[in-house]
């Protein structure tokens, strides 16, 4: 058969500027993709188009959120023309149903496992409606299910199929270490569709695969110190220490950035994992801080991540103290906040932007968007906040998609708005970028902080310029 894989985008992507990182999900399934068939892959983040009128006989589509409303239309194009469609991904999990109206079958969970039985029985025009890999009720689903209920075990991978999209519009290749966590954060539905159990991948097969990449990569992880409520035990430090010596020995040896927490520096074992990575070649961390406050710490569910024993412990010199400490060892920050909990006021904004400043960590600042299959999602639905006659385009970019006790749309809007564009002035650009430098001098960082800076400048002044504001009701 011939099969090919779409990983969504659209125009506006504020994510392209952090890296050009190449899409995992669709390198992996091809790499998983038995030899008999004849797979290709569409990157639409980056600008490749669909062929509605190729001869292939099944289309792979991850449905993320954000990118649903183009994924149905795709996944429809295809039916039409007769086309076996799968759809999986993050948004798929939270609602199977909805996207079965627009699919031949549906997979829900990881993919390893399920994907060669898919197309084996698509071969054999015998594919069911519903596909399950994980501990999940299938009782609920209407049709013909097929699951099993173990999570798969991350061993024996083949190589991704990095070969199938041109590597040299990409700035970073992308690998994955670990899936799993156990911080149940509540705007956060990764706990609930990958366990709260660290699943790990052989060290050897992650130095192998490393050491056919090129200078620069992305772990997408969701930490990669580790987490807090684990990380003392033996075998799980021992894991972060061997795989970071290793990858340390490397030659040439590679830069790297990935999401990891600042509360490593308060682990039993967290500042020499941190040091280790450091010599590995990690030179950046996403790292989701969330709030400046104890109530907004509270609300979120990261209290817990951030390894404090409850949200009433929090301590905002304690963060600048690990933030400071991090970026001693040549480790630049990428501070990730949520605003919009409900004791948040308009000064909240203000406010996190002056902390960045403060710590001079490159400022992600966001309004609470609550996310398909988190815990706030389902509050705030239950409640009535969520505005359920937006689109799913809505989630995931400048739209207010909310109801805040305090602010309007318009005001969080404008808030939003002003301190993002503030943070990217040129003078906090340059700033930063030289305190990167001076806590690691190398050019490829220097030239890697600067240009994704200013590829984010331009960005959230698209963003902000083209996404309609909000009218006063």
């Amino acid at each position: 058969m011939k099969v090919t894989i779409v990983f969504p985008g659209r125009s506006l992507e504020t994510a392209k500027p952090t890296g050009s990182v190449m899409p995992l999900a669709p390198t992996l399934l091809a790499a998983l993709t038995p030899d008999e068939h004849e797979i290709s892959l569409v990157d639409m983040f980056f600008g490749d188009q669909v062929d509605y009128e190729s001869d292939v006989d099944v289309v792979a589509i991850t449905v993320r959120t954000p990118l649903a409303v183009i994924a149905y239309e795709i996944a429809d194009n295809f039916l039409k023309r007769g086309k076996k469609v799968i759809l999986g991904g993050p948004h798929i999990f939270t609602f199977p149903e909805e996207a079965k109206q627009h699919a031949t079958a549906v997979a829900i969970g990881e993919g390893e496992e399920l994907w060669p039985i898919i197309l084996k029985d698509a071969g054999e025009n015998q594919l069911k409606d519903f596909y399950v890999c994980g501990p999940y009720g299938a009782d609920r689903l209407p049709g013909t299910v097929y699951q099993k209920k173990q999570r798969p075990a991350l061993r024996n991978f083949p190589m991704m199929r990095r070969d199938l999209l041109p590597r040299g519009r990409y700035f970073m290749d992308s690998i994955f270490t670990t899936r799993g966590c156990p911080n149940h954060c509540r705007f956060c539905p990764v706990t609930d569709i990958f366990g709260p159990k660290i699943r790990h991948r052989p060290i050897q097969e992650v130095v192998a695969e490393v050491d056919t990449l090129g200078k620069r990569y992305f772990n997408v992880d969701d930490s990669v110190f580790g987490h807090p409520q684990i990380v003392d035990q033996p075998h799980e430090s021992r894991y972060y220490f061997d795989l970071y010596r290793e990858l340390s020995q490397l030659r040439p040896k590679r830069l790297w950035t990935g999401a990891g927490g600042i509360s490593a520096v308060n682990y039993k074992d967290g500042r020499k994992i941190l040091e280790l990575a450091a010599e590995s070649g990690l030179c950046s961390i996403a790292a989701g801080l969330e709030s400046i406050s104890a109530k907004g710490q509270k609300q979120s569910g990261a209290w817990r991540k951030l390894h404090y024993s409850s949200p009433d412990a929090f301590d905002i010199q304690k963060m600048k103290t690990n933030i400071r400490t991090i970026q001693s060892l040549g480790i630049e920050i990428k501070g990730f906040f949520i605003i919009g909990w409900d004791e948040d006021t308009s000064d909240t904004y203000r406010r996190t932007l002056d902390f960045c400043d403060e710590c001079n960590i490159i400022p992600f600042i966001f309004t609470l968007a609550p996310m398909p299959g988190s815990q706030i999602y389902r509050e705030y639905l239950e409640q009535g906040r969520i505005f359920t006659d937006r689109p799913w385009n809505h989630y995931g970019g400048g739209y207010i998609i909310y109801k805040h006790p305090i602010m309007s749309e318009q005001e969080m809007f404008d808030l939003n708005a002003e301190v993002m564009m503030e943070g990217y002035s040129m003078r906090r650009v340059l700033k930063r970028t030289l305190q990167a430098v001076r806590h690691r001098f190398s050019l490829d960082v220097a030239t890697s902080s600067f240009f994704t800076q200013m590829g984010l400048r331009k960005a959230y002044r698209q963003l902000y310029e083209q996404t309609p504001r909000p009218r006063l009701h």
